[in-house]
């Protein structure tokens, strides 16, 4: 014997969160290793104060959230290896983030090996949200 068993369908609908990015505000170089030696690079620092030699390695901080992240090496858009870490709270902090934060920013370490001195080292990005800004941050290694 077939049984038909009525069907309902029940739909619950609840509104969609939807949390937009913070906008990009700020993009800095803010640090560069060599093989021999660390260099804190300040806000209007231009070049690097020190001699770097061996693999290179710089540090970009984003205070909010880009989309289009491009380094260019003497001008010429480059590839390299890099790694990201996310940034969290008000003060855009490394190891500030909790489980299901929302990053307020985003640190990439560039991977970029043996550079001549007098290279110029540029990022760029472009906010993730509306209206779209792009920013950009520039310097030379010694």
């Amino acid at each position: 014997m077939i049984r038909f068993l009525p069907f309902a369908t029940l739909v619950l609908a609840a509104p969609a969160i939807a949390q937009s990015a913070p906008p990009l505000t700020e993009l800095q170089i803010v640090a560069v290793t060599s093989i021999d030696q660390s260099e804190r690079i300040g806000p209007d620092q231009r070049a690097t104060t020190r001699r770097h030699r061996g693999p290179i390695t710089v540090i970009v901080r984003a205070k909010g959230i880009g989309r289009a992240r491009v380094l260019r090496i003497d001008g010429a858009q480059a590839m390299s290896q890099s790694t990201n870490r996310a940034l969290c709270g008000p003060a855009v902090t490394a190891g500030a983030c909790r489980p299901g934060e929302s990053a307020t920013g985003i640190e990439t370490t560039y991977h970029l090996g043996n550079l001549p001195r007098g290279t110029t080292v540029t990022v760029q990005d472009t906010s993730a949200n509306l209206p779209a800004q792009t920013l950009t941050a520039e310097l030379t290694i010694d």
